[in-house]
């Protein structure tokens, strides 16, 4: 049984037409649609019921077109599948569309989506077989006025947009979305006379149909050349279609929005409307242009416009356009509180008849979104009215959205704000971050394949394949395994296992085919050499990643060297099972740089995007030698080359949560925190061994809770923040690191294990503790060692301070900011008290138990005696810095050092058990 969905047919007036000007013809998807099952039947002109409805023109193996399949800006359309839908009206004569005599005036407008790549026609009236009369439009931009054409731009598939023309047989102009395009006529064929001929809808006749979502049908039979912006205004507003010039109302005076007064934030345009004579009642708005787009409504947001509870008077309207920037995080600030980026968007508001509350929605997925409003400033430096949305969230159409409801001011800017993390901190151009910590397709066991990784860069999406995907690349028939084991973790973190069969892909993961780029990977080789590439990453330039793309840009390991196929190799670099920070940049005008643990490895020859998606484990082509036996936990990849500062930074990341040291001892690297504070010198250069960390730094999700130097030569440490060395480091076991921005990194001398005649190692480490301290535990593998020494310098003289080992590991200890520490294997006995008789004898006692004949006599070589069995003796308690002139042999409690230390009349040193 068909349903009939229309508006109140019986309340229309001649008033109530598009832009308050009555048509001839009135297709429209939220009105008139008789729908069975989802299929339409009928299609009713709503600029007069009952006359020229479109009906199906069936034959027995003839669909019908769908309705609704696919919403524009919240209204419905009906889908045209191109193989056989289409919907007629009978027997339409040519003065519906056209005025008489020649030459023959029309004004005409259409909203469609192309869905298929067929440039065929979206409405026609004409004899069905293309004659010598045709009025109407095609998918490839044309509009026709007695078989006549003029063409504007060709949509791109799934471009949404409005598509009219006005003037006459000799003299006609097209517009896309408002925007003048061409007025000239592509063919000469005489101007005839059609008699009475259907309107054909998704099809021309009994062929040439048509693959789009068609949204509205506006034909008159005259030119409407001054009530033309009123008419496209309704469909702009209706269907989020950023036209060009002002938005005006169905009054003709009424500007819904300024084209010049608002020109710089002339992008993206979309807004809520209400106005009776167009019937006009748009309740909740986005813009249909491509990319993530701002979703404005009334409280009551729905799935659709029509279920949306809020109201609006008549003429009543908010519009909002904004800048033409990122809509993105991108614009480091510190005075929003809980967030540290604005987004480079901003928009501006426009609010006639003082609009009340909206609610402002955005996709779920950052963190701390804040909106941000501002009555005149639109750098928001002051003066901002900040709003959170995180905690509010609302599900449209299967996407949870985080939302604020609040009040825009006519003339006031505002945009997003957001705590945005990315490696580094460095977010600008970042179009790639995926980590194995991650725990990708929401995977928590060892030894699956990854089949969705999400990226974790402000563009998001999922690198996606194996045999489940219809994105499957060449050959490979799964994603590279996820590996969470002692055996396979790196710096206790886990990691991606390509195999031979392996691959993840990633349609659009840069923006353009252009050539600059850095790619940054942290990579281990299980096997060297190897006879073959193994493959990081790969260009891929065909429109799926279900097939190869053959071309150049290929990345990885050719034996052991980076190489960039089919450019030059870089040196040696690589040293079986030793992860490595690998780097790749160029730019179109330069040749590829290596980079091995911020080390350059040479260079070569300019390797240029082959298309812009991305794929990883694996190359493009369908080789043999795809992705076997590499080792990849995270990848990070930008769309520019990276300056000097914020390349480090990133490394500076990789290498403190993989354990690996940058540079070498001849050529020491800073590494630097996100907000740029250098939190290992290059003034520590003679300890460029080993260089690990335990740090928290919230900016780039790092919080390395256990560490151990993943470097070819061993260490003998390892760094944990509890008494657990051997949990990975996102185990529960570990305790978090209390503050952000702390970090203790320490690297070795390169000295031997072995003791000296002190029983103190040889080998030395250098501290260097940025941020709020933080107790921490050391573990050494050495046996024989039952100290953890340190002190103010490398000899270990000054300021030295002992902590007892057990089970080779400390307990929780601070050591400060520019120590130096090793291990110490003392040794300790007691000899027997001196109990001979002596002319001395003790002559000051204290006790707290009853007095005892002879007492404290019987204590000989005593200045003074204590006695309790219940009590302690409390020295001074204090600082040894806070002392300033020490006096040889001075004893105190130290609370920094939490030791007992003696001035020895050069220093203070902790007491510590020896032979006496």
């Amino acid at each position: 049984m068909g349903i009939l969905l229309t508006a109140s047919i019986s309340v229309f007036t001649n008033a109530q037409s598009p832009g308050g000007i009555a048509p001839q013809l009135w297709y429209k998807a939220d009105s008139g649609v008789t729908n069975s099952a989802g299929t339409v039947t009928q299609w009713n002109n709503s600029a007069s019921p009952g006359t020229y409805d479109l009906i199906q023109q069936a034959v027995a193996t003839t669909t019908l077109p769908a309705y609704n399949t696919s919403q524009i800006n919240f209204n419905p359309s009906v889908r045209f599948d191109g193989v056989d839908d289409r919907l007629a009206a009978p027997s339409v004569p040519q003065s519906v569309t056209v005025s008489s005599p020649s030459p023959y005036q029309s004004s005409q407008y259409i909203v469609y989506r192309k869905v298929g790549s067929t440039a065929n026609s979206l409405y026609n009236h004409s004899n069905g077989f293309g004659g010598t009369w045709n009025v109407g439009g095609n998918s490839n931009g044309n509009m026709l006025i007695t078989n006549r054409s003029v063409g504007s731009t060709t949509p791109a598939i799934n471009e949404i947009r409005l598509q009219s023309t006005d003037g006459t047989s000799s003299s006609m102009n097209v517009y896309v979305n408002g925007q003048f395009k061409s007025s000239a006529f592509s063919n000469g064929n005489a101007v005839a006379t059609a008699g009475t001929q259907p309107v054909w809808v998704g099809g021309q006749g009994l062929n040439n149909f048509v693959n789009v979502d068609i949204a509205e049908i506006v034909i008159y039979n005259t030119t409407k050349t001054p009530e033309r912006p009123q008419i496209e205004s309704y469909l702009s507003l209706k269907y989020g279609i950023t036209k060009f010039g002002d938005y005006i109302a169905s009054d003709g005076t009424t500007t819904y929005w300024n084209s010049t007064t608002n020109s710089a934030y002339s992008n993206n345009i979309a807004g809520i409307a209400r106005d009776d004579n167009s019937v006009l009642y748009q309740k909740q708005s986005m813009s249909i242009n491509p990319g993530q787009q701002l979703l404005i409504g009334l409280t009551g947001m729905a799935n659709t416009n029509a279920s949306n509870s809020g109201t609006l008077t008549n003429l009543q309207s908010l519009v909002v356009g904004d800048n033409g920037l990122a809509k993105a995080p991108t614009t480091l600030v510190t005075n929003i509180p809980g967030a540290n980026y604005l987004f480079g968007s901003v928009w501006k508001v426009q609010n006639t008849g003082s609009v009340g509350t909206v609610r402002i929605m955005w996709p779920q997925g950052l963190n701390n979104l804040k909106l941000v409003q501002n009555p005149s400033d639109p750098t928001f430096s002051s003066g901002n009215i900040v709003t959170d949305m995180s905690a509010n969230t609302q599900t449209i159409n299967g996407v949870i959205y985080n939302y604020a409801d609040v009040s825009l001011a006519d003339g006031q800017f505002f945009t997003l704000a957001a705590f945005v993390q990315a490696p580094g901190g460095v977010l600008n151009n970042l179009r790639v971050w995926i980590k194995a910590d991650d725990n990708p397709n929401g995977n928590t066991t060892d030894n699956v394949a990854i089949s969705t990784w999400p990226n974790k860069s402000p563009i998001g999406g999922n690198f996606v394949g194996g045999a489940p995907s219809p994105n499957t690349i060449a050959s490979q028939t799964t994603g590279p395994l996820y590996r969470n084991s002692s055996a396979m973790n790196i710096n206790f973190n886990p990691v991606a296992q390509s195999t031979s069969t392996s691959g993840l892909g990633m349609l659009n993961a840069f923006a353009t085919t252009g050539d600059d780029y850095t790619m940054i990977t942290l990579n281990k080789n299980p096997t060297l050499p190897f006879a073959g590439f193994r493959n990081m990453f790969s260009f891929h330039g065909a429109t799926t990643l279900n097939g190869t793309s053959v071309g150049i840009g290929y990345f990885g390991t050719y034996t052991n060297t980076p190489i960039a196929w089919p450019s030059a190799s870089g040196s040696a670099a690589y040293t079986v099972n030793i992860p490595a920070v690998t780097t790749f940049s160029a730019t179109g005008a330069g040749t590829i740089a290596y980079q091995i643990n911020s080390v350059s490895k040479g260079s070569g020859t300019t390797i240029s995007k082959s298309g812009t998606n991305l794929v990883i484990g694996v190359d493009a082509d369908g080789g043999a030698d795809d992705g076997i036996d590499i080792i990849m936990p995270e990848n990070i990849m930008y769309n520019t080359v990276l300056n000097a500062a914020d390349y480090n930074k990133v490394v500076s990341y990789m290498a403190i949560k993989y354990g690996v040291t940058l540079g070498t001892s001849t050529a020491p690297v800073n590494y630097s925190s996100t907000n740029g504070t250098t939190v290992w010198s290059t003034a520590a250069n003679t300890y460029q061994n080993n260089v690990i960390g335990i740090a928290r730094d919230d900016v780039e999700t790092l919080h390395q809770r256990i560490a151990k130097s993943q470097d070819a030569t061993a260490d003998i440490i390892t760094i944990s923040t509890n008494n657990d060395f051997t949990s990975s480091n996102t185990s529960i076991g570990h305790s978090d690191i209390t503050n952000d921005q702390f970090y203790f990194i320490t690297g070795n001398n390169g000295a031997a294990t072995t003791y000296n005649a002190q029983n103190l190692m040889l080998r030395r480490w250098k501290v260097q503790s940025t941020g709020t301290a933080q107790n921490l535990y050391i573990s050494t593998s050495d046996s024989q060692a039952t100290y953890l020494v340190y002190a103010d310098d490398a000899a270990m003289t000054t300021n030295v301070v002992n902590i007892s080992l057990t089970a080779g590991a400390t307990s929780g200890i601070q050591i400060p900011n520019g120590k130096f520490f090793t291990f110490g294997k003392f040794t300790y006995c007691t000899q027997a008290p001196n109990n001979s008789p002596s002319n001395m004898v003790t002559k000051i006692g204290i006790t707290t138990q009853s007095k005892q004949n002879g007492w404290p006599e019987n204590l000989p070589n005593g200045a003074v005696a204590l006695e309790s069995k219940t009590k302690g003796f409390v020295i001074t308690r204090t600082q040894s810095s806070a002392i300033t002139n020490p006096v040889e042999g001075m004893l105190i409690y130290d609370t920094v050092t939490k030791c007992m230390k003696l001035y020895n009349g050069t220093s203070w040193n902790c007491v510590v058990r020896s032979c006496n």
